[in-house]
């Protein structure tokens, strides 16, 4: 085979921290390379090395090469490799809608993609459009391209942003994350998609991915990345049926330790409910006077007993967010009732501060939800002030919760970047903790998180919610995850809940036909890894 891509010797220091360890890959020409590992082991600082970013305050070892069909990148000259980016190397990012720009409609943006690289195909730029649209099998072409990107689904956005790099025909193809915060159909949809593609235009392809099936859907080869240095690398089936070094035996152990999650039902109380819906609608306001409000929860019922986990499994933009914050009064919904602990809070978003105290929520980046101006321990205070419970024995209290969710009391005087994603999520958990809440909401927190960590994260909240007796609230895309840390489950589908039930009893024998399409997917997914 011929080599598209070889990096030899990478080694970059950031602000004299070693990130990329004498890192050396071959990605062969129309085949797919997965690089896997743990959040922070510089999968995706890879990746960017390739493109030649890097931060101003960052050291390239002279020694370190890239080749692109035996080419030497001019990685350490920015405007040379301006001509290099977006064309003969495209890129797709973990999160399409930071990416896509809110305020262009999505067609236009593929036109900017377009004339990055004029050719022969774009003889015609709005046809060619078109063209990339279909291919990317998505609907209706013209009426697509009009949209803007909040009214695509998340699925959607994604295709937009495979459509965008592919628009200049590149010859390598890097996909950082592409399906991680996606429900499983979609997301194998997108997988399905990409591999087609792949066949069809012949292109080679650099995935970042911390996830097993993923990684065995797509990839050809597989190299195992931690702490900035690859830990072992060959063909996949050998690595995922075979793996040698314990780092990667530990990755293919990780979903196991998820069975340690069945639960303690003696802690729930059934007959008291932390929260509860009643027949909720919720539309977004139009956008302007000839538009339509736009329908996102139609007819919503459902309670949370006092120690249960209810978990939420949908697709993007099915209105599990939405429920989350009508539920937690972040949002007023048009019509129905919502109740948390007895009490009526269907018409305010500004809870009495002993009521809001009993209801956190934790979100899906725990990079965005930490304020990066602030130290660890100003951001755990911060809390404890708005709501007025901070005292003398304040200090103690954040001691006490960086231990509960085992980080180090030193951490405290660090900063969210000086953490890895993991570590910044177990922080975020520490925050929602302090208040002593009584329900917990958790948005997809473990999404973008590698298997190891997931479990560990979770594991930790199972044991810290049997020592509290706090309800939660666990929306997922992940249909293991959900069924091993919930007691029950909803299922929500364009807005509308369409089966509810204990969580072992729906995914073995799920009735609606959505679910069933959600069981298929993973179970097609996981067979990838048997």
């Amino acid at each position: 085979m011929t080599a598209m891509l070889e990096i030899t010797h990478l080694t970059l220091d950031i602000s004299g921290k070693r990130i990329l360890d004498d890192v050396s890959l071959t990605v062969e020409k129309g085949r797919t390379l997965a690089l896997i590992g743990e959040s922070g082991s510089g999968k995706s600082t890879t990746a960017l090395s390739v493109l030649g970013l890097f931060p101003n305050n960052s050291v390239l070892a002279a020694t370190s090469r890239i080749a692109l069909e035996g080419t030497d990148l001019p990685i350490r000259d920015d405007e040379a490799m301006r001509r290099h980016r977006g064309t003969d190397i495209s890129i797709v990012f973990q999160d399409p809608m930071t990416c896509l720009n809110p305020f262009m409609r999505v067609g236009g943006q593929i036109l900017e993609a377009i004339g990055r690289k004029p050719s022969a195909r774009a003889a015609d730029p709005a046809q060619r459009m078109y063209e990339l649209l279909e291919m990317v099998e998505l609907p209706n072409p013209p009426e697509t391209a009009r949209r803007y990107p909040h009214q695509l689904s998340g699925g959607q956005q994604q295709r937009i942003m495979i459509a965008m790099a592919l628009a200049a025909e590149p010859k390598l193809l890097i996909a950082d994350e592409p399906t991680s915060s996606l429900d499983a159909s979609v997301q194998s949809g997108i997988l399905q998609l990409l591999k087609s593609l792949q066949a069809e235009l012949g292109f080679s392809m650099l995935l970042i991915t911390h996830d097993m099936a993923t990684a065995a859907t797509l990839a050809q080869t597989i190299a195992v990345m931690r702490a900035g240095s690859i830990r072992e690398a060959g063909p996949c089936r050998q690595v995922l049926e075979h793996p040698q070094a314990p780092y990667t035996k530990e990755l293919m152990n990780a979903k196991k330790g998820l069975t340690g999650l069945t639960a303690a039902a003696a802690r729930i109380r059934p007959d008291e409910k932390a929260a509860e819906m009643h027949n909720v609608f919720f539309s977004y306001p139009a956008a302007n006077f000839w538009s339509r409000p736009k329908p996102v929860l139609k007819n919503i019922s459902l309670d949370i007993a006092r120690g249960e986990t209810l978990g939420i499994l949908g697709e993007s933009g099915s209105g599990k967010s939405t429920m989350s914050k009508i539920l937690s009064a972040l949002a007023k919904p048009d019509k129905g009732s919502v109740t948390l602990f007895g009490t009526d809070v269907s018409h305010s978003t500004r809870l009495p501060l002993a009521l809001r105290r009993r209801c956190q929520m934790i979100f899906q980046n725990p990079f965005g939800a930490l304020n990066p101006r602030l130290k660890i321990r100003e951001a755990l205070l911060e809390p404890l002030k708005l709501l007025k419970i901070d005292g003398p024995d304040a200090p103690q209290k954040l001691r006490q919760a960086m231990l509960s969710v085992n980080l180090p009391v030193s951490y405290l005087d660090l900063y969210p970047h000086e953490l890895s994603g993991g570590q910044r999520q177990r922080v975020c958990i520490a925050r929602a903790l302090l208040s002593e809440p009584d329900l917990l909401i958790c948005d997809e927190i473990v999404s973008a998180l590698d298997p190891t960590v997931q479990v560990q994260v979770l594991q930790m909240l199972r044991a810290l919610q049997i020592e509290h007796g706090f309800s939660m609230l666990f929306i997922s895309h992940d249909i293991e995850i959900v069924r091993r840390i919930s007691d029950r489950i909803a299922v929500i589908y364009k807005g509308e809940i369409v089966e509810v039930g204990r969580a072992g009893d729906l995914i073995a024998n799920p009735r609606h036909s959505y679910t069933r399409k959600l069981v298929n997917a993973a179970s097609m997914l996981m067979q990838q890894l048997a």
